[in-house]
């Protein structure tokens, strides 16, 4: 009986696993084409692009797996540039196992950018499973940025970094992880101690489920979401607004819009800025890598479109009809609006692609900055370059 109880279970969990795996191979199979979408004939009329690559000048780690996810804000009066970014080091193949948040500084606009020092350090840790069990491994920080939030009492300035854990026998344990706070007077430090912020519905569970909001819980888009991830951040008239991609089981789902109107102690939703619907009539599966950016009075959401087939094509910008409202510019078809594209360099490209990119009006030297995984380089495969391009003018 205990045989025949156990091939059940057997024959019960392989049906389950063949369904999965039907049920993704479906969703790769029926991606749209990117080449038919309306990116293609904008990449085409830009033609074979050439990005300089940003170097940290005395950066003591990034010559160990490279330097990613930047986040770049530039003083009050527009003369100093402060670019955050992750530092991947440690040895373990293929790639490192610890993730850094870093800082940089430019007082050229963005010519060069000298090494700060390190704010978030990624170590060895063990992970509290719950009923005695544990694993080994990794608190890393990712995708952080950085914002001015002028008049916050504590200080000028914020940071929020996706905090999650990572194990050589699960790789990164999202639903162990959440967004985390820290703040400054000055972006060369001190930084204050970390505030475990957001986190989604019972993700993390316990005993790390200290989040000070559940995102879940603003709006009803937000109940079903697994974790948070990839924001991008914007101060304006005294209101911080993060936009962050919303995750599920099957990956990035959507593009979501929050802000505080008292520096970061209360949250309300504000509105979904983008769906996979957006993204399939783009061309894509997904839109996700989110950044906002102000030029010279516009705003503008920075969205990395992605799919099985390609997982990040570029930076497209999306222009705000209303910041306020949450709503960006849309065709007459109800479909977003491309503002502009900045593609891959083609020479270096690989299936991680490039994207999850950033922007200043006064970065002036260096354009938007954009990521970009480039095998031709291993060990040194994630990089920053330096786009030499500003938004378009209206």
């Amino acid at each position: 009986m205990k045989r025949i109880v156990i091939r059940a279970v057997l024959f019960a969990v392989a049906g389950i696993a063949s369904i999965i795996g039907g049920f993704f191979l479906y969703l790769r199979l029926t991606e749209p084409n990117p080449a038919h979408g309306p990116v293609a004939p904008v990449k085409q009329q830009l033609g074979e692009v050439t990005y300089h690559p940003l170097t940290i000048e005395g950066d003591p780690t990034g010559d160990n797996y490279g330097i990613y996810d930047p986040s770049i804000e530039y003083s009050r009066d527009g003369t100093v540039g402060w670019l955050l970014y992750s530092s991947v080091t440690g040895e373990y193949k293929p790639v490192g196992k610890y993730v850094h948040t870093c800082l940089a500084k430019s007082i050229d606009h963005g010519r060069t950018w000298t090494y700060v020092g390190r704010i978030n350090t990624s170590a060895d840790a063990t992970l509290d499973l719950g009923d005695g069990k544990t694993l080994a491994g990794a608190w890393r920080y990712e995708v952080s940025t950085l914002v001015r939030d002028d008049g916050a009492p504590e200080g000028d300035w914020k940071l929020f970094v996706h905090k999650y854990f990572w194990s050589p026998k699960k790789d990164r344990m999202f639903a162990y992880g959440w967004i985390a706070m820290r703040t400054a007077r000055d972006p060369a430090g001190p930084w204050s101690a970390e505030i475990p912020l957001f986190g989604a519905g019972k993700n993390p569970p316990a005993p790390y489920h200290e989040t000070r909001v559940d995102l879940n819980s603003l709006h009803a888009d937000l109940r079903h979401q697994v974790t948070y991830s990839e924001m991008g951040s914007l101060s304006h008239d005294g209101i911080l607004y993060l936009s962050i991609g919303a995750m599920w089981i099957l990956g990035p789902d959507k593009i979501v819009l929050i802000r505080s109107r008292d520096h970061a102690r209360t949250w309300e939703y504000v509105r979904t800025l983008a769906t996979r619907d957006d993204a399939k009539a783009l061309g894509y599966g997904w839109l996700d890598g989110s950044s906002l950016t102000e030029d010279h009075g516009r705003f503008f959401l920075l969205a990395t479109p992605g799919s099985h087939k390609l997982m990040h094509d570029g930076t497209i910008v999306f222009e705000f009809e209303s910041l306020d409202q949450g709503a960006l510019k849309r065709d007459s078809d109800g479909h977003l609006a491309i503002a502009a594209y900045f593609p891959p360099q083609g020479s270096i490209l690989s299936g991680p692609g490039a994207g999850q990119s950033d922007y200043d009006e006064h970065n002036t030297a260096g354009g938007l900055i954009m990521p970009q995984f480039n095998l031709h380089k291993y060990p040194h495969v994630f990089q920053i370059f330096s786009t030499g391009r500003m938004l378009p003018p209206p």
